[in-house]
């Protein structure tokens, strides 16, 4: 199926997959080194996409808004009630980095009543979609370790620490055998291995700056959508960056010593059966406008639907033979020498959001009279949001119910939205497996390690070479959230460096889960040891919070 430009790079269409009603696809094009894949997504939650739900969320704001039930939305009903401009940027909701007018919703017609097209309108203009991607390339994945300096994963001789027999080569009993390997070198007695457990002890890590994940995308972040506010102008130039070749035997062009602007079908990774369609002039090479006309007619490579409700993803037609599946429930594709894990998270029952704004409320009301002066509150301290933004009435004085009530609509937009978070793993076992991005490996993640075998023994003779580890991108699908919140989960990832803190899970749990590595081990529960053989439902040694979800009552 052939599709325009814009379709390409995101959309929200209508697609019938065999058996099931028509469901919003989105796509999104990955610029990797053999060529260019064109992935199209189907997310689903309780069998909807996330346009359908943002455009629900929306028409419930204004049902809120409407105060006098007349059904109408006046500019002054929603005053103070509507997210901004300015407001999604510190609240990192806006996909668009840019100088957005903060202007109100009521544009057309300009009469003093905001209409639901209105108010959809107004979230795209400022950069708020439904659906959005993010990208972490592997030169921001730097977090701080527990000595407070930076991890330096990609010098962790975690390889030759499981390499026993110094074969450089991993047997199945050598990844077996990991965790036990691992756990000799837990100095500090943790639970988890961290990256200076795996250096000698002389070796430091190295303080390396961070940035964040809010930050301009980096120049060699490979995905590609309209989220990201890019024009094709600038995707064109993307491509002809990425595949433009020095190399005159790749690039067509004999005695060749520099970059000609032009892509060649090697360089392209493309047949030449499909080339000479896009190749007008016949010069063996596409021009700015031959490329245009390629984008806009290049096919999807892999149909995927990822469903939040189950946490479940699964290929659609041919594409169901290129995933391959692990029993942690991943999900994996294999383009050239890079491999895209790609998971959906479940999100988690809708929470009182007083419950987690009232301590942070209680620990910054100095004086404790139960409000909050200016002093207490700094602008941009509390939820991304200025003092000015939060206090209603305008006295001064930050109750915590006008923090509630203008946190409230700004909640439901943000987790009606769809964010898909791509974070390049690196081609290091330890980079790989540290799946949340803390520096640290945890039991269940080093447990994980037996399933690469499956998936990387490129030749087949049942052992892993460290040439064998592709790049790795992790591609993970979830409801979004307003940072800083904490009845929000934890995305398996630690977006902005430090400890990945979890949130999720009952409370016994994460007070049991003393080094927050998302799971309880025996010496971490407190409990009888009998009562924990019953929670280990998969007799792993740990209790992880799937298994602590399905107990109905705390104990």
């Amino acid at each position: 199926m052939k599709v325009g430009l814009l379709p390409l790079l995101l959309v929200t269409a209508t697609t019938a997959f065999a058996g099931q009603p028509p469901v919003e696809s989105h796509k999104v094009m990955y610029l990797s080194d053999s060529g260019i894949v064109v992935l199209q997504m189907s997310i689903l939650l309780d069998g909807e996409g996330p346009q359908a739900r943002f455009e629900k969320s929306v028409e419930a704001l204004l049902l809120s808004l409407d105060k006098n039930n007349d059904g109408v939305v006046t500019t002054d009903e929603a005053q103070g009630k509507i997210l901004t401009a300015r407001e999604a940027r510190q609240m990192q909701l806006a996909a668009v980095d840019g100088n957005a007018v903060d202007t109100s919703p009521d544009v057309s017609p300009k009469d003093g009543k905001i209409t639901r097209s209105e108010l959809l309108s107004y979230f795209k203009r400022i950069g708020v979609f439904p659906f959005v991607v993010k990208f972490q390339s592997r030169t921001a994945n730097v977090d701080p370790n527990a000595n407070g300096m930076a991890n330096q994963a990609s010098e962790a001789p975690l390889f030759q620490k499981l390499d026993a027999n110094e074969d450089k080569k991993l047997s199945v009993e050598e990844l077996a055998n990991a965790l036990e390997v691992l756990r000799k070198l837990d100095r500090d007695n943790d639970e988890t291995i961290s990256v200076a457990e795996l250096q000698p002890l002389a070796a430091q890590p190295r303080p390396v700056a961070r940035p964040g994940m809010n930050n301009p995308p980096p120049a060699n972040n490979p995905f590609v959508s309209l989220a990201s506010g890019e024009s094709l102008p600038k995707l064109i130039r993307r491509i002809v960056d990425k595949y433009d070749s020095t190399d005159s035997a790749k690039s067509g062009v004999p005695s060749q010593s520099a970059k000609n602007q032009k892509l060649s079908p090697l360089e392209l990774g493309m047949a030449d059966a499909e080339f000479v369609k896009y190749d007008v002039d016949g010069d063996g090479q596409l021009d700015f406008t031959e490329l245009r006309q390629l984008v806009s007619e290049l096919e999807t490579s892999v149909e995927l639907i990822l469903n939040l409700t189950t946490g479940k993803v699964e290929g659609v037609g041919a594409s169901a033979n290129k995933i391959r599946t692990t029993a942690d429930g991943g999900a994996h594709l294999q383009f050239g020498a890079a491999q895209v894990s790609v998971s959906a998270i479940s999100p988690p029952q809708k929470t009182d959001p007083e419950l987690s704004i009232k301590p942070l409320f209680m620990a910054v009301d100095a004086d404790a009279n139960g409000y909050l002066e200016k002093s207490e509150a700094p602008d941009n301290a509390l939820f991304g949001a200025t003092f000015a933004d939060l206090d209603a009435d305008k006295n001064g004085k930050l109750y915590l119910e006008e923090i509630v009530g203008y946190l409230q609509p700004r909640i439901e937009i943000a987790r009606n939205r769809v964010e898909l978070s791509i974070v390049e793993q690196g081609r290091t076992l330890f980079d790989i497996l540290d799946s949340d991005r803390d520096g640290r490996l945890a039991h269940r993640e080093v447990r994980s390690v037996a399933d690469k075998l499956a998936l990387w023994d490129a030749d087949g003779d049942g052992m892993l070479s460290e040439a064998e580890i592709p790049l790795q991108f992790q591609m993970i699908a979830a409801m979004g959230s307003l940072p800083n919140l904490s009845f929000q989960p934890q995305v398996a990832m630690n977006m902005q460096g430090g400890l990945a803190t979890r949130t999720a899970g009952p409370i016994w749990f994460r007070k049991m889960d003393r080094n927050s590595d998302g799971e309880i081990s025996r010496r971490e529960f407190l409990g009888d040891l009998d009562l924990f053989e019953k929670l280990d439902l998969n007799h792993d040694g740990a209790i992880e919070l799937n298994e602590a979800a399905l107990i109905k009552a705390e104990r």
